[in-house]
C-alpha cells in the first residue's frame, strides 16, 4: 500500500494540477504569504469533496491569484529548463573550437556545431529569451487555467480511453502539431508577419541559447498547436505536461547544430539550413510537409554539412554578412 502512495505522488509530480497544488502549498503560501498551515489541498482530494467539475484548487483561491501562481510556475519551469539544457548542450557541442570551423588553428579542430563563437550573439540570445519566455508563459496562462479547468480534454484515469488510445496519443499530438506549426511557420515568413519572425531570424548561426528568442506573439503562435490539441484530443495528464516539457526540450536541441541522421525526423541540421537558407525546413518535428509543398532540402548536401558544397558555403557566406 505504501508502495503504492509513494507511487501516486511520483506520478502527481507530472501533472500540471498537481505541481500547482504543490507550489501553492510549499512555496507562496508559507514563504510568499508568510501562512504556516497552508489550506491547499490536492486536486485528487478537491475532486472527492466537491466533485470533477472544479478548478483543480481550493475554491478559497482566487482566480487571479491562481493565474499569477501559474504564470510563476511556466515561467520558472520554462526558465530552468532553457538554462540548464543549453548550458550542457552548448558545452558539449560548442565549446571545443568554438574559434570556428574555418580557423586551422585550433587545437581541437572543429566543433561539432560547426559555430564561429560570438560573445554578443550568446548574450542577445539569452536576454531576448528569458524577457520573451516571460511574456510568452503569461499569454499562456489563460490556455492553460481553460485547460485545467476542466473544459478541455485532459483526463486522469488510463482506464477511460484505455492503454491503446494511452500509448498512441503522443503520435498524434506529434503528427497534429507538426502540421499546423508548419503552416504557421510558412505564414510567418510572408509579408508583414514576417516582421514578428524576423527577430528570430537575426540569430542566422544558431546556439541552444537561441532557442526561445523569438517575439513574444511569434512564439506562442508556433506554441499555441501544444495546448490546441487537448482542446480537440483527449490527453491524459501526465502525458500533458510531459509532451509540454518534451517540446521545449526539443526547441533547445533542434537550435544546437548538431543532429542524429534519423529518417523523417527535422533535425537540428535541417533547422539549421532553415536559418541559413531561410525558405527550406519549416517542419518542427517531421519532414513529410517539407517534401509535399517542395520545401524539403537535405542537409547533408549543404553547408556546413558537406564541406565540398562551395557554392553553398558562398552563398551562406553572404547571406551572413547580411548582403
Amino acid at each position: 500500500y505504501q508502495r503504492r502512495v509513494h507511487g501516486d505522488r511520483l506520478i502527481g509530480l507530472l501533472r500540471m494540477d498537481y505541481m500547482v497544488y504543490l507550489c501553492n502549498k510549499h512555496v507562496v503560501d508559507p514563504y510568499m504569504l508568510g501562512v504556516s498551515n497552508s489550506p491547499a489541498i490536492s486536486p485528487s482530494e478537491i475532486r472527492q469533496l466537491y466533485g470533477n467539475d472544479v478548478y483543480p484548487w481550493n475554491p478559497e483561491y482566487s482566480l487571479m491569484r491562481q493565474a499569477l501562481v501559474l504564470w510563476g510556475f511556466l515561467y520558472t519551469g520554462g526558465l530552468i529548463s532553457y538554462y540548464i539544457m543549453s548550458t550542457i548542450t552548448y558545452n558539449l557541442f560548442f565549446v571545443d573550437g568554438k574559434a570556428g570551423f574555418d580557423n586551422k588553428s585550433s587545437k581541437d579542430g572543429p566543433n561539432p556545431a560547426f559555430w564561429r563563437y560570438n560573445k554578443t550573439q550568446l548574450i542577445e540570445e539569452i536576454v531576448t529569451s528569458t524577457w520573451s519566455l516571460f511574456i510568452m508563459t503569461g499569454m499562456t496562462v489563460p490556455v492553460e487555467l481553460f485547460i485545467l479547468s476542466g473544459r478541455g480534454n485532459v483526463y486522469h484515469g488510463i482506464s477511460d480511453y484505455g492503454l491503446v488510445y494511452f500509448i498512441l496519443s503522443p503520435i498524434l499530438f506529434l503528427l497534429f502539431t507538426d502540421s499546423l506549426i508548419y503552416w504557421i511557420h510558412r505564414c510567418l515568413h510572408w509579408g508583414i508577419f514576417y516582421k514578428l519572425h524576423k527577430l528570430h531570424h537575426k540569430f542566422k548561426e544558431t546556439t541552444p541559447f537561441s532557442a526561445f528568442a523569438f517575439h513574444p506573439i511569434d512564439g506562442f503562435a508556433q506554441g499555441f498547436p501544444y495546448h490546441l490539441f487537448v482542446l480537440f484530443f483527449p490527453m491524459h495528464n501526465v502525458l500533458h505536461a510531459v509532451t509540454l516539457a518534451t517540446v521545449g526540450l526539443w526547441t533547445i536541441n533542434i537550435h544546437d547544430r548538431v543532429t542524429f541522421r534519423w529518417t523523417f525526423v527535422n533535425g537540428a541540421a535541417h533547422h539549421t539550413i532553415h536559418h541559413t537558407k531561410f525558405n527550406y525546413n519549416y517542419g518542427q518535428y517531421f519532414i513529410f510537409w517539407d517534401y509535399l509543398c517542395g520545401t524539403y532540402l537535405d542537409p547533408r548536401i549543404c553547408y556546413p554539412y558537406d564541406p565540398n558544397d562551395a557554392l553553398g558555403k558562398r552563398q551562406v557566406e553572404k547571406y551572413l554578412k547580411g548582403d
